[in-house]
């Protein structure tokens, strides 16, 4: 398992927390902060799967950052990231699938900021749009893994986007 591996899952894990939730109750004004919070954590570790190889100095330095700025902290996680390896192959359509998870995390902390009509629902189509693109990252062995493309794919189909 390399580091991709790792941050992918953990990444995973969160947006299916996300899409989960209820979102009513996720954009009032006392968990408007909250949410606007994981989004950015979710952004930053898209971010570090974006960096491609991930040494131990940096896997350190991702594990401070998760827990000091964003408050997340797990044993397990900071071992695995620890213990993975620091290569991985990936090809320019993983690329893609990079740049469709910052432009949606981006425009749905747009869309909780500005609070226009209806952004609850626009908010709630993100976060299922993205759900997916993380199992892109995840390891070979691992039975949630998607290719590139279909999770594009499945991710253009809720933006309604081609």
């Amino acid at each position: 398992m390399t580091r991709i591996n790792v941050l992918a899952s953990v990444l995973y894990s969160k947006s299916v927390g996300l899409k989960t939730r209820n979102f009513n109750k996720l954009i009032w004004n006392n968990n408007r902060n909250k949410l606007v919070s994981s989004l950015s954590a979710m952004q930053f570790l898209v971010a570090s799967i974006g960096s491609k190889n991930i040494s131990h100095t940096q896997a350190e330095e991702i594990i401070s950052v998760l827990h000091d700025t964003y408050d997340y902290n797990t044993e397990q996680f900071s071992n695995l990231l620890r213990e993975a390896s620091d290569e991985s192959f990936f090809s320019d359509e993983y690329d893609d699938v990079i740049f469709q998870m910052h432009l949606i995390l981006s425009m749905c902390i747009n869309s909780i900021v500005k609070k226009e009509k209806g952004y609850m629902n626009t908010v709630s189509r993100y976060i299922k749009a993205f759900h997916n693109l993380p199992r892109a990252f995840l390891s070979i062995t691992d039975k949630s893994k998607l290719s590139p493309s279909d999770a594009i794919e499945y991710s253009k189909s809720y933006l309604n986007v081609n």
